[in-house]
């Protein structure tokens, strides 16, 4: 069991995390920015920890290295992500995992795989899971879609299956 939970999320999220914390016996922490100082969440959590400033204050809980800085001083050993923000990013897991502290969700590599959707429709089908009809064809631009659609039946859902692209912003300090 965890000592210390780090809630890298606001809101009513971070309020039902720190009401479960608490009903498990687990001191919490809430990190938040100067434009929501008496937030109710950061006045439930036994902690509270203020952010650096970003241009924007929802750009603060998208900053790994803030999140990883604030577990560390507050001495957390788990952060549990919440949902939206930092929650599927597999480099924030993987930054969680490479300092030692316990990331509050699925692995990074199971991130990183469910990130690319037409890989995860793929590895989903292949392990017996039923999926709905679709394609994980790639169409560049228009050329094709149409055709799709019309041989699957309308209406379709079309979604963009890249996954997160890039190096990962953490440095471990």
């Amino acid at each position: 069991m965890f000592r210390k939970v780090l809630i890298a999320n606001r809101g009513e999220i971070a309020c039902r995390v720190i009401r479960t914390c608490r009903d498990l016996g687990i001191q919490t922490v809430a990190v938040y920015t100067s434009a929501e100082p008496r937030s109710l969440y950061a006045e439930m959590a036994d902690e509270a920890y203020l952010l650096p400033e970003e241009s924007m204050p929802a750009a603060s809980y998208l900053d790994i290295n803030s999140m990883i800085d604030a577990a560390r001083s507050t001495n957390a050993d788990a952060i549990h992500p919440g949902y939206g923000f930092l929650s599927e990013n597999p480099y924030f897991a993987r930054a969680c995992e490479s300092v030692g502290l316990v990331f509050i969700g699925p692995p990074s590599d199971v991130i990183e795989a469910m990130a690319n959707k037409r890989l995860a429709r793929q590895q989903i089908a292949q392990l017996g899971v039923p999926v709905l009809p679709g394609t994980t064809a790639h169409f560049d631009g228009d050329a094709g879609i149409e055709k799709a659609a019309l041989e699957l039946g309308l209406p379709v859902m079309v979604k963009a299956s890249g996954g997160i692209q890039g190096f990962c912003p953490f440095k471990a300090r």
